[in-house]
């Protein structure tokens, strides 16, 4: 499942300063202007690149741009939409309002809020040609007892930038990245090895910006890379084992372009890696468990609500690449090790995949058995904040596959003995997921986990609720007076678009608002 919080949070303002909204300004009514074939960027959806000067020249309220993470926003639409007033929003107008946006909700996905607003990148000193490795004589590797370049030798200009050393000894080549990204721990590092080429991605202390840095290794290295990070400088050293122990390498390796510094993670080009289909189990009639194996040398982390791409190549050579949430092998992962959310660097990912006879990727992995090493598997892609839930309660509101992001959000809240309530929505009783892994779930925890099943197709024999969200099954289940209690609750929603879109009106109506909403897409 992909990800999308359709929270209507200030771009710049204080939240808990709401301006009271006109009728017809509310956040549904924005999400179906963004959904309207009107023009909210004014310049006919063509996407261009955006001065710092020409930035500053639109800053009144009719004519209002602003920039938040290096893409620049007309925003002059959503005056009337922003519940934090258009005093507070003009404060962003005309500059870069990153900081501002950072200080109020730096988790919120502004990015499909403004989609519609989008006018183009703006253009900084980031955005100059990649730096290209010298072509003379090749470094070679320091002894490991040199000192690193001083920060202090670094001007406040570069202080966005990362600088690369290397050194090496009889049986380790190591790499270093001096990020100057201070919080960073082994979590935001991955890597992946295979054969001699050696990539990395260093994702920013609040994982919205990377940093991305690959090369062709001169020698022969074993697959196995430990980051260590310093919290307090953000320096990380990468060591890789020789396989050929006392050879001297001349030089690292050769590398086309070095990146010169952390950018937003929308910008980052894709990288995938290679896995093998292990398992593929049935859950239903059209949902299977898949797992995908790696092979030694591959560490990464993949953040609770947070989701993967996985690319298929067809028989008729084409790739196709869908969007996936990885959940655990068995929701008796409450108790192993076996979810993700505490791996730092999982061996394997599980996905729940539907099965479309007409979808080109499901209906090509229906095809592929046990042992395949077709699909890749990307880095991981998100904005979901995991302490947004912290001392929460869980509300948990999904349809059909739409359970996967939720999976693992409640495996966490049930782990800090907090309670999830969820509320399930299918069409028929063969389309539950995990029907009887959610009972015994029940069983096991009956203080701190309720589930009720919704099937709008019942048969005769159905003995629980029915029909589609609906504010008389809100009522029946979690804003019953046991569940409904909005200032202990954190709601996550996962479905369709037109379930998802009725689920959030229906909570605002009862007191939700962006702080205690989360809203996956499906």
């Amino acid at each position: 499942m992909d990800y999308l919080n359709v929270s209507t949070a200030s771009a710049t303002g204080n939240p808990r300063n709401k301006t009271a909204l006109k009728p017809g300004r509310s956040l549904m009514d924005w999400i179906k202007l963004t959904n309207s074939s009107k023009d909210l960027s004014g310049n006919g959806n063509r996407l261009r690149d955006i001065s710092s000067e020409e930035l500053a020249q639109h800053k009144n309220k009719n004519d209002a741009w602003l920039a938040i993470r290096g893409m620049v926003y007309n925003v002059s639409s959503y005056f009337e939409f922003h519940p934090g007033g258009e005093e507070e929003l003009m404060r962003g107008v005309g500059i870069d309002a990153t900081d501002m946006f950072d200080q109020v909700h730096k988790w919120v996905n502004y990015e499909s809020m403004l989609k519609k607003c989008l006018v183009g990148r703006l253009k900084t000193d980031s955005m100059l040609p990649p730096v290209k490795r010298p072509q003379g004589k090749p470094a070679v590797g320091k002894d490991l007892s040199m000192p690193p370049p001083p920060f202090s030798s670094l001007s406040a200009s570069s202080a966005g930038m990362v600088t690369t050393d290397w050194m090496q000894n009889s049986t380790t080549v190591t790499i270093v990245l001096y990020t100057r990204q201070k919080g960073l721990d082994a979590r935001r590092i991955s890597t992946s090895i295979d054969g001699n080429f050696f990539h990395t991605r260093v994702y920013s202390d609040d994982w919205l910006r990377c940093y991305d840095y690959q090369i062709r290794l001169a020698e022969d290295v074993h697959p196995f890379c430990k980051p260590t990070v310093s919290l307090t400088t953000g320096k990380v050293e990468l060591v890789l084992h020789k396989k050929q122990i006392a050879l001297h390498w001349q030089k690292l390796g050769d590398t086309e372009e070095v990146c010169q510094g952390f950018k937003p993670l929308g910008q980052a080009p894709p990288f995938f890696r290679r896995s093998v289909l292990t398992r593929k189990s049935r859950v239903n009639h059209n949902v299977f468990l898949c797992t995908l194996t790696f092979p030694t040398g591959q560490n990464f982390h993949v953040p609770v609500g947070w989701h993967v791409q996985l690319k298929l190549c067809l028989e008729d050579g084409t790739e196709v690449i869908r969007s996936y949430t990885p959940v655990t092998s068995t929701l008796s992962s409450c108790e192993t090790t076996d979810c993700p959310s505490i791996s730092e660097s999982p061996t394997a990912l599980h996905f729940l995949i539907k099965i479309y006879a007409n979808g080109p990727f499901t209906s090509a992995l229906d095809r592929l058995s046990e042992g395949s090493s077709s699909i890749e598997v990307s880095n991981p892609i998100g904005n979901f904040v995991g302490s947004q839930l912290e001392g929460k309660n869980l509300i948990a509101i999904a349809a059909g596959t739409g359970i996967t992001p939720l999976v693992r959000v409640a495996i966490d809240v049930l782990r800090s003995n907090r309670r999830v309530s969820l509320l399930f929505f299918n069409r028929t009783q063969d389309d539950i997921i995990w029907k009887e892994e959610f009972r015994e779930l029940e069983l096991k925890y009956p203080d701190t986990f309720k589930s009720w099943h919704v099937l709008s197709e019942p048969d005769d024999e159905w003995p629980g609720l029915r029909g589609r969200i609906s504010k008389s099954v809100l009522a029946a289940t979690i804003l019953s007076e046991d569940y409904h209690d909005v200032g202990s609750n954190f709601a996550c929603v996962c479905g369709p678009s037109d379930f998802t879109l009725e689920t959030l009106r229906l909570l605002d109506s009862v007191g939700y608002t962006q702080e205690t909403v989360h809203a996956f897409s499906g």
